[in-house]
């Protein structure tokens, strides 16, 4: 039996979104499409027995929860546990920017996963994605919560929830924005039960 709920959505769309550029902690804001995004997300959710909302305190995701907090009368807890990866460097640069200017960066990839210079290593981003996801289901015993966070921290978590190994990189896409994930909390651990739903935006 399930004892707590906890729903993952990534904020909505940027202009650095749309133009396919690393954001990190750049704080980018919602652009007109984001913005309407998080408005169907709150229509989504607007009837479900959230209790709690938690933040990234980017402005791109307190934007984002900002409609369905106050749809149901919640002020969202603000927190930079739940940030993205800074990605050091590669702030501001589309993919193909990244290539040009660091190649010998990308000629190390291997299965997949990058560290960009100067940016938060992988695998400091699994662990404080861990102790993100900790320190919400330490805090809620029961019920239902959600959560607005990025693409990136989202990977880092819900691949290790699904027990797969952080040494192969990119098995799912987290790219929709406002997509929806669920983790399910009972006495046997956690399972993932839904995977980054965009149902909303169709």
């Amino acid at each position: 039996m399930t004892h707590l709920t906890i729903l993952l959505m990534r904020h909505g769309q940027t202009a650095w979104n749309h133009a396919g550029r690393w954001q990190g902690h750049t704080d980018v804001p919602l652009n007109e499409t984001g913005h309407k995004q998080a408005e169907a997300i709150c229509q989504r959710l607007r009837t479900w027995p959230i209790d709690t909302i938690y933040t990234s305190d980017l402005q791109r995701c307190v934007q984002t929860a900002v409609p369905l907090a106050n749809e149901l009368g919640i002020t969202p807890i603000q927190t930079e546990l739940w940030r993205e990866r800074d990605v050091g460097d590669f702030s501001g640069l589309t993919g193909e920017q990244a290539r040009a200017q660091f190649p010998e960066v990308w000629g190390k990839v291997t299965r997949g996963m990058i560290d960009p210079p100067n940016g938060e290593p992988f695998v400091d981003v699994l662990s404080r994605a861990w102790r993100a996801y900790e320190s919400v289901r330490d805090a809620h015993h029961e019920g239902m919560v959600a959560v607005v966070t990025h693409g990136g921290l989202l990977h880092a978590l819900l691949g290790q929830v699904m027990g797969i190994d952080p040494a192969i990189y990119g098995r799912f896409s987290m790219r929709g924005n406002t997509g929806l994930s669920t983790i399910e909390v009972n006495s046997h651990g956690a399972v993932v039960t839904r995977l980054n739903d965009t149902s909303h935006l169709e």
